[in-house]
């Protein structure tokens, strides 16, 4: 920064005009930089202003804090803080001032030097707060922004921090309008659907979404919503938290303006720079529902008629709310994936893309798509970030709503500050901002859109309460997002801000595998099972949330990635020993292995690699989830003996391959069957015929020796009473 102009600075002038060649500037807070003699090695000055604005004849605080992130110990040294004696003209004044490598033409009036002791390597030198008076300041009787700037010295460091105030005194400009939009979100690597456990750690009193959402209640706020979170907690149904119930009734009763999201929050330009013809929707949640949860509609209730809204939204770049037809349930009471999703929308189509990422290619693909309003940052349009712009402007044939980029800053800057001292320095600075816009020619016929970005407050009585210093900020009334008139300025245009190359990259690798998983959950009994799980961890990998965390989504990525492989090889075929074939006609038993936790239809189907065998398709078999079971190949023998490979593969109902080729060796001697059998009734007829020739011979050989007359029966068939008589007659014989 440029020296004091008084005598009493002229030490700092020559130390820091000598050693500025040599110094490198560092960002810090916003506000403030540093500079230091070693790139790594970091001496910031922060100067927070608190209890602003300033009255007339009226005070504010500062707090000073040097820290020393080098290795080294710094000498005493000394502050000095100033302040401008005029106010800013212009944004483009303020903006030069704020800009750490402009010089200070703005602080001319000395307040204060403080003398700083010693400081230790990596420690930190706070001061009591400052209080500066009216008096002190000599400010005029004019409304309006004015300079703030601390330079700290200490050896051949020297660190600055540069900072705005408002003082009230004078005439306060017509107020201007000015509107906010909060998104409320989840964590990237939040699930796709969330469970009921996660629900209630985020709705509990102090959970992420009820943070979010208490913040900004009875303040008139925008708010973005994540489908995701209002589909979760309907499909669980009668599981649902009480909390997260009692969340949702609190949105869906706040009053608020509400727009949708992308489920998941998932980045829209990423999809459409890397090819996408249309936005990622879920295709189904049923993979998240439990139907024990739900109960069957009582059929003596006729269904209700929706009611239309009093605004119809025949264009998706008006604002209301469109009516849609009742959402369905299936007859176990299980909501349809546009019940879950169904929500009173102020406007249903808007889309928010994160900050400079969109192209008029884009803008194009929304229009044709349906989508619009668009939500965009100012510094991704030709005004830049320091130009104060009507937040709902006409860019072509697309309503914009574009967010300040450089007050939209200090605004997230406040609300997620760590310390009351870190969030009255960027409210501060953000009064300033609009102090300076307030006084700009035809600023009460215009509106100001203010954001937050996708991360999160670190309290609802914190976010609470920069809404309300907000709404109490001079020059300054709150609107309605849905109230603002559109601009009738032309002036305005976009400036295309593309992606990175390797964010695009990513997300087309996102996309490779969408047929493959199409085709395999053929194998399921509802596809849609599967399908939707998938399209469902895509958009949560494809989230907006992941750009401040690039390694976590690198992570993201490649898991999931592996997950979607390990869903198409899921389904095996478990090698098999050789088969020995000794029949005309077998069922092979092939076991198939179903690593997926859903159960599969599959159809086996072999192809031998010669004639010798007649191969039918197995029939269509259920393979439980995460079991092996066998599936039975009807076979044939045709031609003679020898050796046969079998190819085998597995497919859906469908007829689509679940997975590549594996081979079972078969040896067939099926002729050996037909030769036993042979063999067998061979040596029946010859034991038969043995048998007849045996009595033959032996009979013969009986007539032959005179022992049986040939026309008598043999003596096994004699009857037994001859035999006795025989034996009377050889006694009589002998007697004579």
């Amino acid at each position: 920064m440029t020296p004091p102009s008084t005598l009493a600075r002229a030490a700092i002038v020559a130390a820091v005009g000598l050693s500025s060649l040599a110094l490198t500037p560092a960002s810090s807070a916003a506000g403030s930089f540093a500079m230091a003699t070693e790139s790594e090695d970091v001496v910031v000055l922060s100067v927070e202003l608190l209890d602003t604005p300033l009255p007339p004849d009226g005070e504010i605080r500062a707090s000073v804090t040097v820290t020393n992130s080098t290795e080294n110990s710094l000498p005493p040294g000394h502050v000095v803080l100033s302040a401008g004696d005029e106010p800013f003209g212009s944004r483009a004044d303020l903006s030069t001032f704020l800009d750490e490598s402009s010089p200070d033409t703005f602080s001319t009036t000395t307040l204060d030097t403080l003398d700083v002791p010693s400081i230790d390597s990596n420690s930190t030198w706070t001061s009591t707060p400052i209080t500066v008076t009216s008096d002190d300041l000599d400010l005029p009787d004019t409304f309006g922004a004015y300079s703030f700037a601390g330079t700290y010295v200490s050896g051949d460091v020297t660190a600055q921090s540069r900072d705005a105030f408002v003082s009230e005194a004078g005439t306060v400009p017509d107020t201007q309008r000015v509107t906010v939009a909060v998104p409320i979100t989840l964590p990237p690597n939040a699930d796709s659907l969330i469970s009921a456990e996660d629900l209630e750690a985020y709705t509990s009193e102090s959970g992420l979404l009820t943070r979010q959402l208490d913040g900004v209640l009875g303040h008139t706020v925008a708010l973005a919503i994540d489908p995701r979170i209002i589909a979760s907690i309907r499909a669980l149904g009668s599981a649902a938290p009480e909390s997260a119930t009692t969340w949702l009734t609190t949105l869906e009763n706040s009053g608020h303006d509400i727009f949708p999201l992308q489920y998941a929050d998932a980045d829209p330009t990423a999809q459409l720079q890397a090819g996408a013809s249309s936005l990622q929707q879920p295709t189904s949640l049923a993979f998240g529902i439990d139907p024990q949860n739900f109960s069957p509609p009582n059929e003596d209730e006729a269904p209700e008629t929706p009611t239309p809204t009093d605004t119809d939204t025949p264009s998706p770049n008006d604002l209301g709310s469109t009516p849609s037809p009742t959402p369905t349930v299936d007859p176990n009471g299980v909501p349809s994936l546009d019940a879950l999703l169904d929500f009173p929308y102020t406007f249903p189509t808007a889309i928010w893309p994160a900050d400079d990422t969109v192209t008029a290619g884009n803008l194009a693909s929304f229009e044709d798509l349906g989508y619009g309003p668009v939500i965009l940052a100012s510094s991704n349009t030709s005004v830049g970030a320091h130009t104060s712009v009507n937040a709902r402007t006409a860019l072509g044939d697309t309503t914009a709503f574009i967010a300040d980029s450089a007050a939209s800053a200090d605004l997230r800057r406040a609300a997620t500050s760590a310390s009351e001292t870190g969030q009255s320095d960027a409210i501060a600075a953000l009064e300033a901002k609009l102090a300076v816009m307030a006084a700009e020619p035809g600023a009460h016929d215009r509106s100001i859109l203010l954001t937050l970005d996708r991360t999160y407050p670190s309290s609802a009585e914190r976010m609470s309460s920069v809404l309300s210093s907000l709404e109490s900020a001079p020059g300054v009334s709150i609107a309605p997002l849905s109230s603002l008139e559109e601009s009738d300025t032309t002036d305005v245009a976009l400036v295309d801000k593309k992606q990175s190359d390797d964010r695009i990259a990513a997300f087309t690798r996102l996309n490779s595998a969408d047929d493959d998983i199409a085709s395999f959950a053929t194998a399921l009994e509802d596809p849609s099972v599967l399908i939707g799980r998938h399209d469902a961890a895509k958009l949560t990998v494809s989230s907006i949330g992941w750009r401040s965390d690039l390694d976590g989504w690198a992570d993201a990525v490649t898991e999931f990635e592996e997950g979607t492989q390990d869903v198409l090889s899921s389904v095996t075929i478990v090698q098999s020993s050789p088969i020995l074939m000794i029949a005309d006609q077998i069922s092979i038993k092939i076991s198939v292995r179903n690593s997926l936790d859903l159960p599969v239809q599959v159809v086996m189907k072999a192809s031998p690699d010669n004639p010798r065998l007649a191969v039918e398709s197995s029939k269509l078999t259920e393979i439980p989830a995460k079991t092996q079971q066998t599936v039975a190949i009807p076979v044939t023998a045709r031609l003679g003996n020898g050796d046969v490979n079998l190819r085998l593969n597995l497919y859906s109902a469908d007829g689509v391959a679940l997975t590549g080729s594996s081979t079972v060796p078969v040896t067939v001697r099926a002729d050996w069957e037909r030769i036993g059998t042979i063999i067998l009734i061979g040596a029946v007829v010859l034991l038969f015929v043995f048998g007849v020739i045996r009595t033959v011979l032996r009979r013969r050989r009986e007539r032959t020796d005179g022992t049986a007359p040939i026309d008598e029966p043999d003596e096994d068939s004699s009857d037994p009473s001859d035999d006795h008589a025989d034996d009377e007659t050889t006694k009589g014989h002998d007697d004579g």
